[in-house]
């Protein structure tokens, strides 16, 4: 097997669990009314960049390595343009989950004025435009991320410039969110443990993705310098990417009751949609017989009638 198809199909497999966790996570939100709420709402954001991210890889990046198209390749920049922006998205809604979360449990009277519906809204929206706006500067600046096929992975072109601006703007923003998010989460830790369950496995969701984008960030922008072997330097790196916002989903339907319950209920549904099919077709089938039988009975009993003198 070649190597670009084991690595489209690696990535392939990855990034199409990303989009059932994300876009599942996504619809849920939508459809429970206990998620109506601030930190709901912010889940849903993130898991719309998480979204974005993995369908991006899954129905572009990963049919392009396959086919290896030289025409598809080159234009692959475009890709990558829309990935940046699902990470920023994503990346920067933790961070405001993590506040939320930190708000909730040390500032409980102020919480509800501080994360209004009205206010979530509007901070996301200010969330959405700048995650648009860093990642357009970075594309009309000549920063823009590309595919190299040598060693399986998206980055940036290798000038000094944008080498100095990814890593200042990238790496040390991205790392100083992780941080904030990791202390944040780990102080509100010890004093929700009184609260209910439902605060704890927030706090659990949150700690966890946090912890899951550190060992990404490490990966990608440390120990990525430091390999050579290039199938090592791809799961430190594109494997580790596409992960990060696969895995993001999944852990948020599996700290989140409210998600998990809507998900039963929607399998269940749908199977006793299968169940009652075949005898809803049954009952289709025999009520003409009986119809055709109620109609020889009553040709019978009028023609014994014609012949009873």
């Amino acid at each position: 097997m070649e190597t670009t198809t084991i690595v489209a199909s690696v990535l392939g497999l990855i990034s199409f669990l990303g989009v059932i966790f994300n876009w599942t996570v996504v619809i849920a939100n939508r459809q429970i009314t206990s998620s109506k709420h601030s930190f709901g709402i912010l889940t849903a954001f993130q898991a719309f960049g998480d979204a974005i991210h993995s369908t991006i890889f899954f129905i572009f990046v990963c049919p392009t390595i396959y086919l290896n198209n030289e025409f598809l390749m080159n234009h692959l920049h475009y890709a990558g343009y829309w990935l940046m922006f699902g990470y920023e998205l994503s990346t920067q809604s933790h961070l405001l989950i993590s506040f939320n979360r930190f708000c909730a449990v040390f500032y409980p009277t102020k919480y509800s004025t501080i994360f209004s519906i009205r206010n979530t809204h509007c901070v996301a929206t200010v969330l959405i435009l700048l995650a648009l706006t860093y990642t357009s500067a970075d594309y009309f600046m000549g920063c823009t991320l590309n595919w190299y096929k040598e060693v399986f992975l998206f980055n940036f072109p290798p000038i000094e410039f944008c080498l100095i601006f990814v890593f200042y703007t990238d790496f040390c923003k991205f790392l100083l969110t992780i941080l904030l998010i990791q202390t944040s989460t780990t102080s509100a830790d010890a004093r929700a443990a009184a609260q209910r369950s439902r605060e704890m496995s927030f706090l659990k969701q949150t700690c966890a993705q946090g912890s899951i984008f550190t060992c990404e960030l490490v990966t990608y922008f440390i120990l990525s310098s430091m390999i050579k072997n290039k199938w090592l330097l791809f799961l430190c790196t594109s494997f580790a990417w596409v992960s990060v916002h696969s895995l993001d989903g999944f852990v948020t339907l599996m700290f989140n009751q409210d998600m998990q319950k809507f998900i039963m209920k929607s399998i269940l549904r749908k199977l006793l949609r299968m169940t009652q099919l075949p005898k809803s077709t049954q009952i289709v089938k025999v009520v003409p017989e009986l119809r055709t039988r109620r109609l020889r009975a009553r040709q019978i009993i009028t023609s014994e009638m014609t012949i009873i003198p």
